[in-house]
Formats: structure tokens, sequence, C-alpha cells
């Protein structure tokens, strides 16, 4: 292909149009490294940016797709609906799947949206095997799976070896042991003469009378056998005993029975794994802390080129289009080019704050940025390239495939993003983003 003077130049501004887009990630990424501000303000942000990319992607893209193909390609409007519509569809699915594959490679931390929900995953996925535990306690299955999660903060695992003593009669009642495998003996008397009242095994718990009464130790456990147990520490067992009326009940049963007898919840096979599958989903929050703590885990393990590609998914998309929409300034409509300049600030600001907290280093975020605009510029050279003159379906189909993916994005990263940390007033920046971008289209 022979380019003129003109070409040459086209393509020239082009690319300069895609960096003009993307500097917005540096200027995001400055602001959030040394300048730090509220997660609202970057919310409000944010949502003024998704507001203006919604519309630019329904009116720049597929509106002005479907009008090119019933215009040039001669389309019906269902038929041009249908293609549009198959791009969409096929870019936002082509984003989900790379994105999941990305996600456990390391990818997730480019988004604190993205990452906070991984991050839950993760504790899910880290919770499911302690769940499975404290499924055969009967006192804790007792309880509405929906508490489980203030338990599972709670819960210690031990081990003990056979005929180790975990407390004595005349102790200060400090914790509340379940028994996951093993058998526990429970006797009172002296060495010498020791009077056996039980022997408790898997699903049993013990220790909780002291606790519930604020009293000393009625009795000794001792291991009859090797045993793995969960033990929950008496400021814990008392923090749950307020927050779960729940609880409270059981153990005020098993306090006066010992056994229980009428379990209010689920007792079969499988009802014991619908209740674990219930516990597990009601696990909604992250302590700072926690999030802290799979973060840093996910940038030890995590691929930086996986880091990269993520970050190139979210990008380059919006890169082909601006290339391959350009001909002229006279002519070319910069809606969507201040959509995506505005849509990158809050989210390289955010981006920024969270790889900071990871333990990236300042100039290695930047680097990423800069290498980022760098194969920003060349996707849309490329775009002009070959796309400008491209048949009517082809390139219509390339920009419903990016807009699918584009999409995708908003919806799933920056929206809850934005809502999470803005709260309700995003709503109305989001309008009068996408109200700003109406007003450039209409120029």
């Amino acid at each position: 292909m022979e380019l003129t003077t003109f070409d040459i130049t086209r393509v020239l501004l082009a690319a300069g149009l895609a960096a003009l887009s993307m500097v917005s990630m540096i200027i995001g990424t400055a602001i959030g490294v040394y300048a730090k501000p509220t997660q609202r303000t970057n919310a409000i942000i944010m949502a003024f940016g998704t507001g203006a990319l919604i519309q630019a992607l329904a009116i720049e893209l597929a509106l002005k797709g479907a009008r090119r193909l019933t215009d040039k390609a001669h389309f019906s409007g269902v038929d041009a609906w249908v293609w549009v519509a198959s791009g969409f569809i096929a870019g936002g699915l082509i984003y989900y799947l790379v994105n999941k594959w990305l996600e456990k490679k390391g990818a997730a931390i480019r988004h604190p949206a993205l990452a906070k929900f991984y991050y839950l995953r993760q504790k899910r996925e880290d919770s499911a095997a302690i769940l499975n535990q404290l499924s055969k306690v009967e006192l804790l299955r007792s309880l509405p799976p929906e508490e489980m999660e203030g338990v599972l903060t709670c819960v210690e695992p031990m081990n003990v070896k056979a005929g180790e003593i975990l407390f004595r009669q005349g102790d200060a009642g400090n914790a509340l042991f379940l028994i996951d495998d093993g058998m526990i003996e429970i006797s009172t008397g002296t060495e010498n003469e020791r009077n056996v009242i039980a022997a408790i095994g898997p699903g049993q718990s013990f220790g909780e009378m002291a606790l519930l009464n604020s009293d000393f130790r009625t009795a000794t456990a001792t291991a009859k056998e090797d045993s793995h147990l969960l033990k929950i520490g008496k400021e814990q067992f008392n923090a749950l005993m307020e927050i779960s009326p729940g609880l409270r009940r059981s153990v005020e049963q098993l306090n006066s029975k010992r056994i229980l007898q009428n379990v209010r919840n689920l007792r079969g096979k499988n009802d014991t794994q619908h209740w674990k599958k219930v516990a597990a989903s009601n696990i909604k929050r992250l302590s700072k802390a926690e999030e802290l703590t799979y973060m840093t885990k996910s940038v030890t393990s995590g691929n930086p080129l996986a880091l990269f590609l993520g970050v190139m998914m979210d990008t380059i998309p919006e890169s082909i289009i601006i290339g391959a929409g350009f001909y002229s300034l006279d002519t070319y409509s910069f809606t969507f080019l201040l959509a995506v300049f505005l849509s990158n600030l809050p989210e390289s600001i955010g981006s920024s704050m969270n790889m900071i907290e990871a333990g990236f280093r300042r100039s290695k975020i930047f680097l990423l940025w800069s290498v980022l605009i760098v194969v920003g510029i060349i996707a849309a050279v490329l775009g002009n390239i070959f796309l400008l003159n491209a048949p009517p379906t082809i390139i219509t189909l390339v920009e419903a495939l990016a807009g699918g993916g584009i999409l995708a994005m908003v919806a799933s990263v920056m929206m809850p993003e934005a809502y999470e940390d803005g709260g309700a007033e995003v709503g109305l920046a989001t309008i009068v983003g996408f109200l700003a971008a109406l007003f450039f289209t209409l120029l």
C-alpha cells in the first residue's frame, strides 16, 4: 500500500489524537500517586466519564454504524441492527472471557472495583474448606448461613495430639472448641480419680458453658486421639453472641441440654451442601487488611505481562476506533475522543493508587502507562491505515466488537466502582456526562 503525503499526514494526526485521548492516563497516574484524591472525588469524575462514554458508544458507534450499513451497504434497518448487535455481543463476550483469564494471572489489580470482586471470590474460595468443617458442627449449622461471615473471621483451626489436655477443671474459660475430626474426652476429678463424663466426636462442641456463664471450667478436656479442632476465643465468642441472636439461642439451648435436639436448620447431606453454598455466597465484605493481603499475594504471584495485557485490553479498542474514524480535523467528531479522555482519567487515578498500595514502584507505574500509550498510538495508526477505507460491513463490525468490549468494561468496572465510592450522587454526574457528550455530538 503506497501512502501519499496526505495519507501520512492523516495517519500522524490520527496517532496524535489517540495519544491525546490517552495522555489523561499519565495525568491520572500523577494525581493518584502524588495528590491522592478522595475516593468520592474520583468516583464523581468516573461517573461523568461513564455517562460520556455511554453516549459516545450509543451514538458514535452503534447508531452511526447502523446508518453506515443502511446508507452504503443497503441493509434494512433490522439487518443493520442484527449486524451491530452481533458485534457488540461478541465484543462483550470476548472481553468477559479474556478478562476472566487475565484475572487469574494477576491482572485484576488494574481496576480497584475489579480487584475487590476478584479478591472477594478468592476469599470465598479460601473459606470453602473451613465452611466444610463448620458445616459438620451441629451448633453452628443451627445458624442461618447468612450469619457465617462473622463466624469465619473468628475461627482458628488447631491440631492436638492424643493425650494432650486442652483445659483443666478450674481453669478460666477462654475459648469454645468445635470438633472437626477426632475424639475429645470430658472428665472431672483429679488425675488419680478421673470420672469420664462423655467422649464427644466430629460435629460436636465443648467449652461453651464457661464462656456463657463467665465461669471457670467445670471439667477437663483431653484429646482421646489425634484431633483437628476449630477454636473460637472468648472475645470473639462474646462479639458473636451480641450480633447473632441465633447463636445465643443455640448456645443457651446446648448449655441446658448439652446436645441440641431441635436444630433449626439443615441436617441431611444435600441440606448441608446447600447450607455451605448459602454461607459462602453471603461472604460479601473484605476488610482493608484482608484486601491488602490478597492484593499483595496477587502481586507476588501475578504475571506482569498479564497486568499489561489487561490494561491494554481496556484501552486498545478505543484507540482503534479513534484511528479508524479519522479522515480530517474538519470532519472528525471529537465526542468519542473526549469521552475516552475523561474515562481514562479516574481509572488511572484509582488503578495507580491501588498499585501503590500493592507495592508497585512509582517509576514502574508510569512506565506501564507510557508503554501503553505507545501501543495505543500504533493501534490507532493501524486502524486508520486498514479500516478507514474498508467496506462498511467490516468497519462497522470492528467498531461494534470494540464497542461491546468497552461497554462490558464500563458496566463491570467503572459503574460499580463509581457507585461504591461515590454513592447515589454518581447518578447525577453520569447524566451530566451523558448530556455533555450529546452537546458535543450535536455541535
